[in-house]
């Protein structure tokens, strides 16, 4: 029998917790991930852990993987990763793999399930770890946490809490994977909840003004990640213009007669009638190459 190599596939923070994790308990693992940008970010993180880290394209992961399955037994851990596992590689009998989804799988399947749960108004949503297949985000489910979501989360925060959550639940059964042990799983409903491709954007990217002002704020903060390049800038049409911007808060009012988008200063302020606060997007700028 083969040895047993263990492969984390992903990028950021979770990567590199579940790397130091398997250390702390005997077993040592390599960080591959998927170039998407010029970013060195992880390759940084693993440098200071003594972690070994590999990054490439998705040829080149292709090509190593069946290298590695050539040679060694591998247990795949994807956290944080958009490369889409070959069904060869998949059906290969020293593939085993799992993968974390941030999201209530079969709900969200795909990219940036934290944004859409959030646009979608949806009450709650959470995080699922499951085995990879050769259907994305439909293997058999390991476990599942719930997280309850209110009107202030933002993208960027409920992805913390996400990454958080599922580190804790990966913890519960790593010793078991990586020992080749049984793990109880259970087969995903069989719902068509539809699947967010990478290129999805809310509403493509634009605030839509016939929304309510739930919707409009929902928009907003789903399209909220930060400093992070995640989805593109929000953007607001006011006739033939387009509009960005650097801010954006809810201000407590009088109750408005009417729905109205005025400018005013640098700013564009939102009201709609009868709703008792308004929405301000601050330092406002046409986008002069808008399509």
């Amino acid at each position: 029998m083969p040895d047993k190599k263990i492969i984390i596939i992903g990028s950021g923070k979770l990567a590199l917790d579940i790397a130091v994790y398997l250390r702390e308990r005997g077993n040592e693992a390599i960080i591959y991930e998927k170039r998407i940008s010029g970013s060195r970010f992880v390759e940084k993180l693993c440098k200071s852990r003594n972690i070994e880290y590999r990054c490439f394209d998705t040829e080149e992961m292709t090509e190593a993987l069946k290298e590695d399955l050539r040679n060694y037994r591998l247990k795949v851990i994807s956290a944080v990763n958009t490369y889409i596992f070959p069904k060869d590689i998949v059906e290969h009998r020293n593939f085993d793999g799992i993968n974390y989804h941030n999201a209530l799988l079969p709900y969200h399947r795909g990219m940036n399930a934290e944004a859409w749960a959030i646009y979608e108004m949806d009450s709650y949503t959470g995080i699922t770890w499951h085995r990879i297949s050769t259907a994305v985000d439909c293997g058999e489910i390991i476990v599942q946490r719930k997280i309850a979501l209110d009107s202030s989360i933002t993208s960027l925060k409920l992805l913390k809490k996400q990454t958080d959550i599922a580190f804790e639940a990966f913890k519960k059964f790593a010793d078991k994977f990586i020992a080749d042990e049984r793990l109880e799983c259970v087969t995903q409903i069989n719902k068509k909840c539809g699947f967010h491709k990478i290129k999805d954007i809310p509403n493509d990217g634009y605030i839509n003004e016939k929304w309510d002002m739930s919707q409009i704020g929902a928009f907003l903060r789903a399209m909220d990640y930060g400093k992070l390049e995640t989805l593109s800038e929000p953007r607001l049409k006011i006739g033939s213009a387009t509009f960005i911007w650097d801010r954006y808060k809810f201000v407590e009012n009088q109750r408005e007669e009417k729905d109205m988008v005025r400018i005013e200063d640098n700013n564009i302020i939102i009201t709609k009638n009868n709703c008792g606060r308004h929405i301000v997007l601050t330092n406002i700028k046409v986008l002069e190459d808008a399509g």
